[in-house]
């Protein structure tokens, strides 16, 4: 996508560089015929030039604003994906349950420790937060997990200043039940496969080298069979929560099950409309009708202003047709927002603002730097 202020002159020129150069010596030449050699036959009525303007101006405008249309609709579905993300991990981090004697503290082990390539353990490592991190007091101050822990304890109607124990900057702010699980932390993770894998699978490209690092050997191997990858991420999912839920049975693990999907299938949603976008290109005659009628139009233009213009012609051709080209390739351009093009949607940037979210929600500080624009493109 092309960012910034200004707009690159190399952009500009590939968009326009040979048909406008074209169209110049085709001025030129007629310039030099009609007041070198006298070709008067060569100079038309200007009216019917004027009028074949407007109304190509008509249609390029409506072609562009469907090409638009596709290429906002394809900028609110990644907007939607990153919300989507954001919450679908948070979901999973909040409500899957933790297994009987998983709750022990695990302070030697890294948060950037690639758990999706190992093996899952039987009792899953936990990693506990500082503190709840959303829970505030009427103070508006966050109230720590120590609290939440004596309000659930046998003793906590012996606390009676509740708020007073939250403020104690001695006190741990930490609860051994709430932690994030191995099966948390893999599909989390697994949703940052997912972004990634919709990226290549959009733009036609080799996913795996983006997966590598968020999934283990044996889930790689098997999504390699797979036509199409992002769905196969969206079962591996919904699989795996169904079989975490079915060790804690009950309407409340029932309850944030349906939860959780519905969170899959907003995905599954977005997925299938970037495919739509996709697969489902403007109609080949708002296609090329628009490019053949500017063309034929940028032919007649210097027979209907050489006889009021003579050699300054070639620099009024030279203007129009700049304006008319760029037009034309503009919506040409716009109405593919998967293309990885100069005005595709930047996937791989918003890929990793959604890996840097999730991997923050996980507690993890090493993380990658958001991607900047390079000459004025962001991908």
């Amino acid at each position: 996508m092309i960012v910034g202020g200004t707009l690159s002159w190399r952009i500009v020129l590939r968009y326009t560089g040979r048909p406008v150069a074209t169209h110049v010596l085709l001025a030129t030449c007629v310039a030099l015929a009609y007041q070198e050699f006298d070709a008067t036959f060569l100079a038309v009525p200007a009216l019917p030039v004027t009028v074949l303007a407007a109304t190509i101006g008509i249609l390029l405008t409506f072609r562009n604003n469907s090409a638009y249309d596709r290429w906002w609709e394809a900028r609110t579905l990644w907007g939607s994906l990153v919300n989507t993300s954001r919450t679908f991990s948070r979901q999973v981090l909040t409500f899957l349950p933790i297994p009987e004697g998983a709750a022990q503290v695990n302070e030697s082990s890294s948060p950037t420790t690639p758990l999706l390539r190992t093996a899952v353990d039987p009792k899953p490592a936990v990693t506990l937060g500082a503190s709840d991190g959303a829970v505030r007091d009427r103070f508006g101050k966050a109230r720590g997990a120590y609290l939440y822990t004596l309000m659930r304890s046998s003793h906590a109607a012996e606390v009676k200043h509740a708020e007073d124990v939250v403020d104690d900057p001695s006190r741990p702010f930490r609860a051994p039940w709430e932690g994030i699980t191995s099966d948390a932390r893999e599909l989390v993770y697994a949703q940052i496969g997912f972004v990634n894998a919709l990226r290549h699978h959009l733009r036609r490209q080799d996913p795996f080298p983006s997966l590598e690092p968020f999934f283990r050997p044996a889930v790689l191997e098997a999504l390699r069979e797979e036509q199409n990858v992002p769905t196969a991420i969206l079962m591996w999912a919904s699989a795996r929560l169904r079989r975490v839920f079915a060790e804690t049975p009950g309407p409340e693990a029932m309850l944030r099950l349906t939860i959780l999907d519905g969170s899959l299938r907003e995905l599954t949603n977005i997925l299938g409309a970037c495919e739509r976008i996709k697969n489902t290109s403007i109609p080949l005659q708002y296609d090329v009708l628009p490019r053949a009628m500017v063309r034929a139009y940028l032919v007649l233009l210097p027979l209907g202003v050489v006889s009021e213009l003579g050699m300054l012609t070639p620099l009024v051709t030279a203007v129009i047709a700049f304006l008319f080209i760029a037009m034309d390739a503009v919506g040409r351009d716009v109405e593919a927002p998967f293309e990885d093009g100069y005005s595709d949607t930047p996937m791989t940037a918003l890929c990793r603002t959604i890996e840097i979210n999730l991997r923050q929600m996980l507690g993890e500080k090493e993380l990658p730097p958001p991607l900047q624009p390079e000459d004025g493109l962001l991908y």
